[in-house]
């Protein structure tokens, strides 16, 4: 296994997942609806499930993909 320099160490951990050109559906737990929703998340009531808006940063939502 090769040893990461601390640049590497850094660009992994402030990666930015790349954001989708659409909507993109989310698994919330109701238990975590509050934070799905701050963090940018949009419910859907017709559909009845939480989605990620076009073209947002989906990393933050990694829990829930």
């Amino acid at each position: 296994m090769k040893e990461l320099t601390l640049k590497e160490l850094g660009d992994r951990l402030n990666y930015k997942a790349k954001p989708a050109p659409h909507r993109v559906n989310i698994r919330v737990p109701f238990a975590d609806k509050e934070q799905a929703k701050a963090l940018g998340a949009k419910w859907d009531g017709t559909l009845k499930t939480w989605y990620i808006p076009a073209d947002m940063d989906m990393g933050k939502f990694r829990k829930w993909l």
